[in-house]
Protein backbone atom coordinates (compact mmCIF):
# COMPACT_ATOMS: atom_id res chain seq x y z
CA UNK A 1 0.00 0.00 0.00
CA UNK A 2 1.35 3.49 -1.44
CA UNK A 3 -0.05 6.98 -0.38
CA UNK A 4 1.02 10.35 -2.33
CA UNK A 5 1.61 13.55 -0.80
CA UNK A 6 -0.81 15.13 -3.26
CA UNK A 7 -3.86 12.45 -2.02
CA UNK A 8 -3.11 13.32 1.59
CA UNK A 9 -2.45 17.17 1.08
CA UNK A 10 -6.35 17.25 -0.65
CA UNK A 11 -7.54 14.80 2.69
CA UNK A 12 -6.49 17.44 5.03
CA UNK A 13 -7.47 20.18 3.33
CA UNK A 14 -10.78 19.04 3.24
CA UNK A 15 -10.65 18.47 6.77
CA UNK A 16 -9.45 22.24 7.20
CA UNK A 17 -11.35 24.04 5.30
CA UNK A 18 -15.10 21.78 5.59
CA UNK A 19 -15.55 21.11 2.09
CA UNK A 20 -14.27 19.58 -1.19
CA UNK A 21 -14.79 22.93 -3.03
CA UNK A 22 -12.94 25.05 -0.36
CA UNK A 23 -9.82 22.66 -0.47
CA UNK A 24 -9.83 22.60 -4.38
CA UNK A 25 -9.96 26.67 -3.91
CA UNK A 26 -7.19 26.66 -1.48
CA UNK A 27 -5.35 24.38 -3.50
CA UNK A 28 -6.08 25.82 -6.69
CA UNK A 29 -7.21 22.42 -8.03
CA UNK A 30 -10.42 21.58 -9.51
CA UNK A 31 -12.82 19.68 -7.67
CA UNK A 32 -12.97 16.98 -9.81
CA UNK A 33 -9.55 16.33 -8.96
CA UNK A 34 -9.95 16.56 -5.05
CA UNK A 35 -12.93 14.01 -5.28
CA UNK A 36 -10.77 12.08 -7.36
CA UNK A 37 -7.83 11.86 -5.19
CA UNK A 38 -10.17 11.04 -1.73
CA UNK A 39 -11.30 8.42 -4.13
CA UNK A 40 -8.13 7.24 -4.75
CA UNK A 41 -7.09 7.51 -1.28
CA UNK A 42 -9.96 5.54 0.03
CA UNK A 43 -9.23 2.43 -2.38
CA UNK A 44 -5.54 2.32 -1.40
CA UNK A 45 -6.48 2.23 2.44
CA UNK A 46 -9.92 0.18 1.32
CA UNK A 47 -11.48 2.11 4.13
CA UNK A 48 -14.06 5.20 4.17
CA UNK A 49 -12.46 8.26 5.36
CA UNK A 50 -15.46 11.10 5.19
CA UNK A 51 -19.24 10.13 5.67
CA UNK A 52 -20.95 11.95 3.48
CA UNK A 53 -24.84 13.97 4.18
CA UNK A 54 -26.98 16.49 3.24
CA UNK A 55 -25.23 18.67 5.07
CA UNK A 56 -21.63 18.09 4.59
CA UNK A 57 -19.08 15.62 5.22
CA UNK A 58 -17.50 14.25 8.10
CA UNK A 59 -14.71 11.77 9.36
CA UNK A 60 -14.99 8.45 9.88
CA UNK A 61 -12.96 7.45 13.20
CA UNK A 62 -10.36 6.05 9.92
CA UNK A 63 -10.45 9.40 8.75
CA UNK A 64 -9.58 11.34 11.95
CA UNK A 65 -7.12 8.68 12.72
CA UNK A 66 -5.64 9.41 9.14
CA UNK A 67 -5.43 13.22 9.93
CA UNK A 68 -3.57 13.10 12.43
CA UNK A 69 -0.72 11.32 10.75
CA UNK A 70 -1.30 13.13 7.33
CA UNK A 71 -0.77 16.10 9.52
CA UNK A 72 2.18 15.45 10.50
CA UNK A 73 3.66 13.82 7.48
CA UNK A 74 2.74 16.72 5.61
CA UNK A 75 4.46 18.90 8.11
CA UNK A 76 8.04 16.93 7.97
CA UNK A 77 7.25 17.36 4.14
CA UNK A 78 7.22 20.96 4.56
CA UNK A 79 10.27 21.26 6.99
CA UNK A 80 12.29 19.24 4.07
CA UNK A 81 11.37 21.42 1.45
CA UNK A 82 12.36 24.50 3.29
CA UNK A 83 15.57 23.20 4.86
CA UNK A 84 16.67 21.93 1.14
CA UNK A 85 15.25 25.17 -0.02
CA UNK A 86 18.04 26.84 2.16
CA UNK A 87 20.52 24.98 1.74
CA UNK A 88 20.41 25.46 -1.99
CA UNK A 89 20.31 29.47 -1.11
CA UNK A 90 22.96 28.64 1.39
CA UNK A 91 25.26 28.23 -1.65
CA UNK A 92 25.93 31.88 -2.31
CA UNK A 93 28.04 33.93 -0.60
CA UNK A 94 28.40 37.99 -0.33
CA UNK A 95 32.03 38.76 -0.36
CA UNK A 96 33.34 41.94 0.32
CA UNK A 97 37.10 43.06 -1.18
CA UNK A 98 39.53 46.00 -0.74
CA UNK A 99 40.39 47.49 -3.96
CA UNK A 100 44.22 46.95 -3.80
CA UNK A 101 43.12 43.18 -4.43
CA UNK A 102 41.43 43.63 -7.81
CA UNK A 103 44.68 44.65 -8.71
CA UNK A 104 47.36 42.58 -7.01
CA UNK A 105 45.75 39.57 -6.61
CA UNK A 106 43.49 39.15 -9.84
CA UNK A 107 44.03 35.09 -9.42
CA UNK A 108 43.15 34.39 -6.18
CA UNK A 109 39.89 36.51 -6.74
CA UNK A 110 39.15 35.03 -9.79
CA UNK A 111 40.22 31.67 -8.44
CA UNK A 112 37.23 33.02 -5.68
CA UNK A 113 34.55 33.30 -7.99
CA UNK A 114 35.16 30.10 -9.77
CA UNK A 115 35.85 28.12 -6.66
CA UNK A 116 35.44 23.92 -6.78
CA UNK A 117 33.41 23.95 -4.15
CA UNK A 118 29.97 25.11 -6.12
CA UNK A 119 29.96 28.24 -4.00
CA UNK A 120 27.76 31.40 -6.00
CA UNK A 121 30.25 34.32 -4.73
CA UNK A 122 28.81 38.00 -5.43
CA UNK A 123 32.28 40.60 -5.09
CA UNK A 124 31.73 44.01 -4.23
CA UNK A 125 34.42 46.46 -3.54
CA UNK A 126 35.20 48.98 -1.08
CA UNK A 127 37.59 50.19 2.09
CA UNK A 128 37.96 47.86 5.32
CA UNK A 129 35.72 50.48 7.43
CA UNK A 130 32.78 50.91 4.59
CA UNK A 131 32.94 46.76 4.05
CA UNK A 132 33.01 46.07 8.01
CA UNK A 133 30.27 48.19 8.06
CA UNK A 134 27.84 46.13 5.75
CA UNK A 135 29.32 42.99 7.15
CA UNK A 136 27.71 44.45 10.70
CA UNK A 137 24.40 45.48 8.81
CA UNK A 138 23.88 41.65 7.32
CA UNK A 139 24.80 43.37 3.55
CA UNK A 140 27.80 41.05 3.16
CA UNK A 141 28.66 37.23 4.31
CA UNK A 142 31.94 37.97 4.54
CA UNK A 143 34.99 40.47 3.84
CA UNK A 144 38.91 40.52 2.52
CA UNK A 145 39.88 43.84 4.78
CA UNK A 146 42.79 44.98 6.31
CA UNK A 147 43.65 43.65 9.75
CA UNK A 148 42.88 44.92 13.45
CA UNK A 149 39.49 46.70 12.53
CA UNK A 150 37.37 43.86 12.68
CA UNK A 151 34.77 43.48 16.07
CA UNK A 152 36.11 40.06 18.48
CA UNK A 153 32.73 38.95 17.56
CA UNK A 154 33.85 37.85 14.29
CA UNK A 155 36.31 35.12 12.87
CA UNK A 156 39.33 36.66 11.16
CA UNK A 157 41.57 34.64 9.08
CA UNK A 158 45.44 35.64 8.70
CA UNK A 159 45.51 35.59 4.48
CA UNK A 160 49.15 37.64 3.65
CA UNK A 161 51.38 40.51 4.73
CA UNK A 162 51.87 42.92 2.17
CA UNK A 163 55.02 45.55 2.36
CA UNK A 164 54.57 49.43 2.26
CA UNK A 165 56.57 51.44 0.49
CA UNK A 166 56.28 55.39 -0.26
CA UNK A 167 56.14 56.12 -3.51
CA UNK A 168 56.85 59.77 -5.37
CA UNK A 169 57.27 60.97 -8.78
CA UNK A 170 60.48 60.29 -10.53
CA UNK A 171 60.84 63.81 -11.96
CA UNK A 172 61.10 64.71 -8.16
CA UNK A 173 64.82 65.31 -6.85
CA UNK A 174 65.62 61.22 -4.66
CA UNK A 175 64.82 61.65 -1.17
CA UNK A 176 67.17 59.73 1.19
CA UNK A 177 66.11 60.81 4.53
CA UNK A 178 62.08 60.28 6.24
CA UNK A 179 62.04 63.07 7.55
CA UNK A 180 62.62 64.67 4.25
CA UNK A 181 58.58 63.85 3.46
CA UNK A 182 57.63 66.52 5.88
CA UNK A 183 55.84 69.05 4.23
CA UNK A 184 55.15 67.05 1.42
CA UNK A 185 51.57 66.66 -0.08
CA UNK A 186 50.05 62.90 0.60
CA UNK A 187 48.15 60.59 -1.46
CA UNK A 188 45.52 58.74 -0.36
CA UNK A 189 43.38 56.29 -1.95
CA UNK A 190 40.62 56.40 0.77
CA UNK A 191 41.01 57.79 4.61
CA UNK A 192 38.94 54.94 5.36
CA UNK A 193 41.38 52.46 4.44
CA UNK A 194 43.67 50.15 6.75
CA UNK A 195 46.67 51.76 5.61
CA UNK A 196 45.22 54.95 6.58
CA UNK A 197 46.52 53.70 10.10
CA UNK A 198 50.05 52.79 8.86
CA UNK A 199 49.99 56.47 7.36
CA UNK A 200 49.32 57.79 10.92
CA UNK A 201 51.81 55.83 12.89
CA UNK A 202 54.08 56.76 10.03
CA UNK A 203 53.49 60.43 10.48
CA UNK A 204 54.05 60.15 14.04
CA UNK A 205 56.58 57.84 14.69
CA UNK A 206 58.68 59.51 11.21
CA UNK A 207 58.05 62.99 12.85
CA UNK A 208 56.41 63.83 9.83
CA UNK A 209 53.62 66.84 9.02
CA UNK A 210 52.22 67.00 5.44
CA UNK A 211 51.15 69.82 3.85
CA UNK A 212 47.98 68.29 3.32
CA UNK A 213 46.30 64.85 2.90
CA UNK A 214 44.24 64.43 -0.88
CA UNK A 215 41.79 61.39 -1.10
CA UNK A 216 42.08 60.50 -4.66
CA UNK A 217 39.43 57.61 -4.34
CA UNK A 218 41.08 54.70 -6.67
CA UNK A 219 44.38 53.89 -6.86
CA UNK A 220 44.76 54.34 -11.01
CA UNK A 221 43.59 57.94 -9.83
CA UNK A 222 46.45 58.06 -6.91
CA UNK A 223 49.27 56.71 -8.86
CA UNK A 224 48.52 59.27 -11.74
CA UNK A 225 48.47 62.12 -9.34
CA UNK A 226 51.90 60.52 -7.83
CA UNK A 227 53.84 60.09 -11.46
CA UNK A 228 52.48 63.85 -12.24
CA UNK A 229 54.08 65.15 -9.48
CA UNK A 230 51.42 66.06 -7.24
CA UNK A 231 52.36 64.46 -4.21
CA UNK A 232 53.97 61.21 -2.66
CA UNK A 233 51.87 57.63 -1.46
CA UNK A 234 52.02 55.00 1.37
CA UNK A 235 51.35 51.53 -1.07
CA UNK A 236 51.57 48.30 -0.96
CA UNK A 237 54.39 47.27 -2.74
CA UNK A 238 52.98 44.72 -4.92
CA UNK A 239 50.86 48.02 -6.48
CA UNK A 240 53.73 49.76 -8.05
CA UNK A 241 54.31 46.88 -10.73
CA UNK A 242 50.85 46.82 -11.41
CA UNK A 243 49.85 50.36 -11.55
CA UNK A 244 52.90 52.15 -13.15
CA UNK A 245 56.32 51.42 -15.05
CA UNK A 246 59.63 51.49 -12.47
CA UNK A 247 60.81 54.49 -14.33
CA UNK A 248 57.92 56.59 -13.29
CA UNK A 249 58.07 56.52 -9.68
CA UNK A 250 60.70 56.33 -7.22
CA UNK A 251 60.36 54.46 -4.37
CA UNK A 252 61.66 54.92 -0.30
CA UNK A 253 61.02 51.82 1.53
CA UNK A 254 60.45 51.61 5.07
CA UNK A 255 61.30 49.62 8.63
CA UNK A 256 58.85 49.42 11.66
CA UNK A 257 55.34 48.75 12.60
CA UNK A 258 53.88 51.10 9.97
CA UNK A 259 56.08 49.22 6.88
CA UNK A 260 54.07 46.49 6.55
CA UNK A 261 50.02 45.72 5.39
CA UNK A 262 47.93 42.68 6.72
CA UNK A 263 45.34 41.55 5.35
CA UNK A 264 42.54 38.76 7.03
CA UNK A 265 39.62 36.96 6.29
CA UNK A 266 36.59 38.08 8.13
CA UNK A 267 33.39 36.66 8.87
CA UNK A 268 30.73 35.51 11.17
CA UNK A 269 31.08 31.76 12.41
CA UNK A 270 27.30 30.62 12.74
CA UNK A 271 26.58 27.02 12.96
CA UNK A 272 23.34 27.90 11.06
CA UNK A 273 25.57 29.38 8.24
CA UNK A 274 28.93 27.17 6.85
CA UNK A 275 29.26 29.30 3.61
CA UNK A 276 31.30 32.04 4.32
CA UNK A 277 33.70 29.39 6.94
CA UNK A 278 33.67 27.01 3.77
CA UNK A 279 34.78 30.06 1.64
CA UNK A 280 37.34 31.14 4.21
CA UNK A 281 38.46 27.94 4.24
CA UNK A 282 39.04 27.51 0.66
CA UNK A 283 41.06 31.51 0.45
CA UNK A 284 43.05 29.95 3.00
CA UNK A 285 44.06 26.57 1.18
CA UNK A 286 44.22 28.69 -1.78
CA UNK A 287 47.09 31.58 -0.77
CA UNK A 288 49.06 28.82 1.85
CA UNK A 289 48.44 25.72 0.87
CA UNK A 290 50.93 23.95 4.02
CA UNK A 291 48.55 25.34 6.77
CA UNK A 292 46.16 23.46 9.33
CA UNK A 293 42.20 23.39 8.87
CA UNK A 294 40.61 26.55 9.87
CA UNK A 295 40.15 25.37 13.31
CA UNK A 296 43.15 25.76 13.87
CA UNK A 297 43.83 29.02 12.48
CA UNK A 298 41.28 31.46 13.90
CA UNK A 299 42.39 34.65 14.66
Amino acid sequence: MTMEIAELDAFKAIVDYGSVTQAAIRLNRAQSSISFRIKTLESRLDTKLFERSGRGITMTAQGKELYAYASQILELVARAQASLSQAKTETRVRLGVIENLTITRQNLLQSIVANPEGLAVDVSIGNTQSLLKDLEAGKLDAVIVGAGFAPAHYRRVTLFNDPLALIYSATQPAIEDLKAFSGQVFLVNSRRSASQRNLDELFLMGNITPEKIIECGSYPLLFSNVINGVGVALVPLSLVDSCCRSEQVQTYFLKGSYASLTTEFVFFDHPGKPTPRALAQWVLDFEKPARSPLMATAG
